[in-house]
């Protein structure tokens, strides 16, 4: 019934033209609707859910040694603001600072 849905969406005809049209009980129809538009509501959530969630990046300890000069750690929040600190910054600082 998405199918239809989907159709009726680009038809631009009323859901009752659409309905009779296609043969189709107007109240099913509409529950079919009611059903897609929550569906998507929800998808469409978990997609901003997922590109709003931050993503832990795990620094092994001693990466100094490995790369001595390795320069700057910066990370860039959902929101937009980011943070700009030296890569030998104790984690607990850097999570100070994020949770600010």
């Amino acid at each position: 019934m998405y199918l239809a849905v989907e159709a009726w969406r680009k038809s631009g005809l009323s859901q009752s033209k659409f309905c009779s049209f296609k043969k189709l009980s107007v109240k099913t129809f509409a529950y079919w609707l009611r059903k897609y538009k929550q569906e998507k509501g929800s998808l469409a959530k978990q997609e901003t859910a997922a590109a709003e969630a931050f993503i832990p990046v795990k620094v092994p300890h001693g990466i100094n040694k490995l790369v001595p000069d390795c320069g700057s750690i910066e990370v860039t929040l959902p929101n937009g603001v980011q943070v700009s600190c030296p890569a030998g910054i104790d984690i607990q600082q850097l999570k100070t600072l994020i949770n600010f």
